[in-house]
């Protein structure tokens, strides 16, 4: 059994890093946003979590991920960019439920996706900024092939 943790987050990185709103990209950090920056807007994603599915024929995971998206703006927010990037998330994710992400490692193959959970987090409010997120966790059936 192998982890597929690395070759997850460089897929991940991999199809997420292109994700614009306004024609603007949007930053995505690997499990926590570096305290030098303050984007409105951003995409975190982390918490692989994976288990063991194996059989006698095959080496098999079922590996979680969060991707969380963040928007904040001052007095006001409507949600639309949340949505939005959320979106184009779901896209590049589980465009269909045959899509498989590609993975660079040929040891992996996603044989399943699915979306686990779709949570929007009700605004939250600090002085004049206004807080909206989205958190989703896919999950990834993934075969191991060693040899």
């Amino acid at each position: 059994m192998l982890s597929p943790n690395l070759t997850i987050r460089q897929a991940y990185q991999s199809l997420l890093s292109t994700i614009t709103y306004l024609s603007v990209p949007v930053p995505v950090y690997w499990s926590q946003l570096p305290t030098d920056i303050a984007p409105g807007l951003y995409i975190i994603f982390g918490q692989i979590r994976n288990n063991d599915d194996s059989n006698k024929n095959a080496s098999v995971t079922q590996t979680s991920v969060t991707v969380s998206v963040f928007t904040n703006s001052v007095k006001y927010n409507d949600g639309v960019a949340v949505d939005t990037v959320a979106n184009e998330v779901l896209n590049r994710l589980y465009l269909n439920p045959q899509f498989k992400i590609p993975l660079a490692n040929s040891w992996f193959q996603v044989v399943k996706t699915t979306l686990q959970s779709d949570q929007t987090q009700d605004f939250a409010q600090d002085k004049q900024n206004i807080y909206i997120d989205r958190i989703m966790i896919f999950s990834h059936t993934i075969f191991q092939n060693p040899s």
